[in-house]
Protein backbone atom coordinates (compact mmCIF):
# COMPACT_ATOMS: atom_id res chain seq x y z
CA UNK A 1 0.00 0.00 0.00
CA UNK A 2 1.69 3.19 -1.16
CA UNK A 3 1.28 6.61 0.46
CA UNK A 4 -1.42 7.77 -1.97
CA UNK A 5 -3.56 4.71 -1.22
CA UNK A 6 -2.92 5.09 2.50
CA UNK A 7 -4.10 8.70 2.36
CA UNK A 8 -7.50 7.44 1.18
CA UNK A 9 -8.11 5.18 4.19
CA UNK A 10 -10.42 7.64 6.03
CA UNK A 11 -12.58 8.02 2.94
CA UNK A 12 -12.66 4.23 2.47
CA UNK A 13 -13.73 3.60 6.06
CA UNK A 14 -16.40 6.30 5.96
CA UNK A 15 -17.70 5.56 2.47
CA UNK A 16 -21.49 6.07 2.70
CA UNK A 17 -21.02 6.52 6.46
CA UNK A 18 -21.57 10.15 7.50
CA UNK A 19 -20.90 9.63 11.20
CA UNK A 20 -19.98 7.22 13.99
CA UNK A 21 -21.92 6.78 17.21
CA UNK A 22 -20.17 8.23 20.24
CA UNK A 23 -19.19 5.56 22.77
CA UNK A 24 -18.64 6.77 26.30
CA UNK A 25 -16.33 9.77 26.62
CA UNK A 26 -13.53 9.12 24.11
CA UNK A 27 -9.95 10.03 24.81
CA UNK A 28 -7.64 11.48 22.19
CA UNK A 29 -4.84 9.95 20.15
CA UNK A 30 -1.80 11.36 18.37
CA UNK A 31 -0.78 9.74 15.07
CA UNK A 32 2.97 10.18 15.22
CA UNK A 33 4.70 8.50 12.32
CA UNK A 34 4.65 8.48 8.54
CA UNK A 35 2.94 5.08 8.80
CA UNK A 36 -0.15 6.40 10.59
CA UNK A 37 -3.17 8.39 9.45
CA UNK A 38 -5.77 10.28 11.46
CA UNK A 39 -9.17 8.86 10.49
CA UNK A 40 -11.79 10.57 12.65
CA UNK A 41 -11.72 13.70 14.81
CA UNK A 42 -14.16 15.18 17.29
CA UNK A 43 -14.53 18.95 17.54
CA UNK A 44 -11.16 19.84 16.02
CA UNK A 45 -8.05 18.29 14.50
CA UNK A 46 -6.42 17.77 17.90
CA UNK A 47 -9.30 15.54 19.03
CA UNK A 48 -8.26 12.43 17.10
CA UNK A 49 -10.50 9.50 17.99
CA UNK A 50 -9.50 6.90 15.37
CA UNK A 51 -6.04 6.27 13.87
CA UNK A 52 -5.06 3.83 11.12
CA UNK A 53 -1.48 2.52 11.37
CA UNK A 54 0.23 0.39 8.74
CA UNK A 55 2.83 -1.77 10.43
CA UNK A 56 5.07 -3.89 8.27
CA UNK A 57 2.65 -5.67 5.94
CA UNK A 58 -0.19 -5.42 8.46
CA UNK A 59 -3.06 -3.03 9.03
CA UNK A 60 -4.54 -1.77 12.26
CA UNK A 61 -7.22 0.56 13.63
CA UNK A 62 -6.78 2.20 17.04
CA UNK A 63 -9.78 3.74 18.80
CA UNK A 64 -9.77 6.22 21.68
CA UNK A 65 -12.34 4.30 23.71
CA UNK A 66 -12.44 0.67 24.79
CA UNK A 67 -16.11 0.31 23.80
CA UNK A 68 -15.35 0.63 20.09
CA UNK A 69 -13.66 -2.77 19.64
CA UNK A 70 -16.83 -4.37 21.03
CA UNK A 71 -18.97 -3.14 18.13
CA UNK A 72 -17.02 -5.46 15.83
CA UNK A 73 -18.00 -8.47 17.94
CA UNK A 74 -21.75 -7.77 18.11
CA UNK A 75 -24.06 -9.62 15.75
CA UNK A 76 -26.16 -6.52 15.20
CA UNK A 77 -24.80 -2.99 15.26
CA UNK A 78 -26.13 0.38 14.22
CA UNK A 79 -22.65 1.07 12.82
CA UNK A 80 -22.79 -1.95 10.49
CA UNK A 81 -21.78 -0.05 7.34
CA UNK A 82 -18.72 1.29 9.11
CA UNK A 83 -17.88 -2.19 10.39
CA UNK A 84 -18.17 -3.63 6.88
CA UNK A 85 -15.90 -0.91 5.48
CA UNK A 86 -13.32 -1.62 8.19
CA UNK A 87 -13.47 -5.34 7.42
CA UNK A 88 -12.89 -4.69 3.72
CA UNK A 89 -9.86 -2.48 4.33
CA UNK A 90 -8.26 -4.50 7.10
CA UNK A 91 -8.71 -7.84 5.32
CA UNK A 92 -7.96 -6.48 1.84
CA UNK A 93 -11.38 -7.38 0.51
CA UNK A 94 -11.64 -10.83 2.08
CA UNK A 95 -14.65 -11.82 4.16
CA UNK A 96 -12.60 -12.19 7.33
CA UNK A 97 -14.17 -12.78 10.73
CA UNK A 98 -13.53 -10.75 13.87
CA UNK A 99 -11.98 -12.62 16.78
CA UNK A 100 -11.45 -11.28 20.30
CA UNK A 101 -8.07 -11.81 21.93
CA UNK A 102 -9.11 -10.27 25.26
CA UNK A 103 -8.99 -13.56 27.16
CA UNK A 104 -6.08 -15.07 25.25
CA UNK A 105 -2.76 -15.38 27.09
CA UNK A 106 -0.60 -16.52 24.17
CA UNK A 107 -0.62 -15.76 20.46
CA UNK A 108 -0.03 -19.50 19.98
CA UNK A 109 -3.69 -19.98 20.90
CA UNK A 110 -4.99 -17.56 18.25
CA UNK A 111 -6.54 -18.68 14.98
CA UNK A 112 -5.07 -16.42 12.30
CA UNK A 113 -6.62 -17.67 9.07
CA UNK A 114 -9.12 -15.15 7.65
CA UNK A 115 -9.33 -13.39 11.02
CA UNK A 116 -9.21 -9.80 12.18
CA UNK A 117 -8.08 -9.72 15.79
CA UNK A 118 -9.97 -7.49 18.22
CA UNK A 119 -8.40 -6.27 21.47
CA UNK A 120 -9.85 -4.18 24.28
CA UNK A 121 -6.60 -2.60 25.47
CA UNK A 122 -7.75 -2.68 29.09
CA UNK A 123 -7.32 -6.46 28.99
CA UNK A 124 -3.67 -6.51 29.97
CA UNK A 125 -1.12 -8.42 27.89
CA UNK A 126 2.47 -9.12 28.84
CA UNK A 127 5.44 -7.99 26.78
CA UNK A 128 5.90 -11.40 25.16
CA UNK A 129 2.30 -11.36 23.92
CA UNK A 130 2.61 -7.83 22.57
CA UNK A 131 5.89 -8.67 20.83
CA UNK A 132 4.20 -11.63 19.14
CA UNK A 133 1.25 -9.42 18.22
CA UNK A 134 3.62 -6.95 16.57
CA UNK A 135 5.25 -9.82 14.67
CA UNK A 136 1.78 -10.92 13.52
CA UNK A 137 1.13 -7.43 12.18
CA UNK A 138 4.54 -7.24 10.53
CA UNK A 139 3.69 -10.39 8.60
CA UNK A 140 0.41 -8.98 7.28
CA UNK A 141 -2.09 -9.45 10.09
CA UNK A 142 -5.05 -7.22 10.94
CA UNK A 143 -5.97 -5.75 14.31
CA UNK A 144 -8.67 -3.56 15.84
CA UNK A 145 -7.90 -2.22 19.30
CA UNK A 146 -8.79 0.60 21.64
CA UNK A 147 -8.72 2.01 25.14
CA UNK A 148 -9.79 5.07 27.09
CA UNK A 149 -6.47 6.14 28.56
CA UNK A 150 -7.81 8.82 30.90
CA UNK A 151 -10.11 6.19 32.40
CA UNK A 152 -7.20 3.80 32.96
CA UNK A 153 -5.36 6.54 34.83
CA UNK A 154 -8.40 7.17 37.04
CA UNK A 155 -8.59 3.51 37.99
CA UNK A 156 -4.83 3.15 38.46
CA UNK A 157 -4.05 6.01 40.83
CA UNK A 158 -0.41 7.00 41.04
CA UNK A 159 0.51 5.40 37.72
CA UNK A 160 1.50 6.97 34.42
CA UNK A 161 0.59 6.13 30.84
CA UNK A 162 4.07 4.67 30.49
CA UNK A 163 2.89 2.00 32.97
CA UNK A 164 -0.07 1.07 30.76
CA UNK A 165 0.87 -1.95 28.59
CA UNK A 166 -1.52 -0.94 25.81
CA UNK A 167 0.07 2.53 25.68
CA UNK A 168 3.49 0.93 25.17
CA UNK A 169 2.09 -1.21 22.37
CA UNK A 170 0.59 1.86 20.69
CA UNK A 171 3.90 3.72 21.01
CA UNK A 172 5.56 0.90 19.10
CA UNK A 173 3.10 1.09 16.20
CA UNK A 174 3.32 4.87 16.01
CA UNK A 175 0.30 6.04 18.00
CA UNK A 176 0.51 8.07 21.21
CA UNK A 177 -2.23 7.80 23.83
CA UNK A 178 -2.99 10.96 25.78
CA UNK A 179 -4.68 11.62 29.12
CA UNK A 180 -7.12 14.02 27.46
CA UNK A 181 -10.74 13.46 26.54
CA UNK A 182 -12.99 15.06 23.96
CA UNK A 183 -16.47 16.50 24.39
CA UNK A 184 -17.39 15.53 20.86
CA UNK A 185 -21.00 15.45 19.64
CA UNK A 186 -23.07 12.30 19.23
CA UNK A 187 -22.94 11.10 16.56
CA UNK A 188 -19.38 12.06 15.60
CA UNK A 189 -19.47 13.48 12.09
CA UNK A 190 -16.81 12.46 9.60
CA UNK A 191 -15.19 15.76 8.61
CA UNK A 192 -12.36 15.26 6.08
CA UNK A 193 -11.07 18.80 6.59
CA UNK A 194 -10.05 17.92 10.17
CA UNK A 195 -7.73 15.07 9.16
CA UNK A 196 -5.76 16.81 6.42
CA UNK A 197 -2.75 17.03 8.74
CA UNK A 198 -2.50 13.17 8.57
CA UNK A 199 0.08 12.77 11.37
CA UNK A 200 2.79 14.61 13.30
CA UNK A 201 5.48 13.48 10.86
CA UNK A 202 3.59 15.08 7.97
CA UNK A 203 3.08 18.31 9.93
CA UNK A 204 6.79 18.65 10.73
CA UNK A 205 7.72 17.94 7.11
CA UNK A 206 5.30 20.62 5.92
CA UNK A 207 6.75 23.11 8.39
CA UNK A 208 10.30 22.24 7.32
CA UNK A 209 9.35 22.89 3.71
CA UNK A 210 7.45 26.08 4.51
CA UNK A 211 8.23 27.51 7.98
CA UNK A 212 5.67 30.29 7.47
CA UNK A 213 2.84 27.79 7.05
CA UNK A 214 1.42 27.48 10.55
CA UNK A 215 -2.22 26.88 9.62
Amino acid sequence: MDDADFDQVPQILFSDVPSLKKRGCPGTLIPLTHDTRAVLCGNNSSDVIVVAPRFGHGRCLVFAHCDYPNIFLNVESEDQNFIDNCRQWLARGENAQFESIDEVSSMNDVQFNRKILVWNGHCTKDDAFMNDLCAYLQQGGALICGSVAWGWLQINKGKFLSDFPFARFCDYIGVKLTDNYTNCPDPILFRPELIKFKNIYHVTQELANDPNNIT
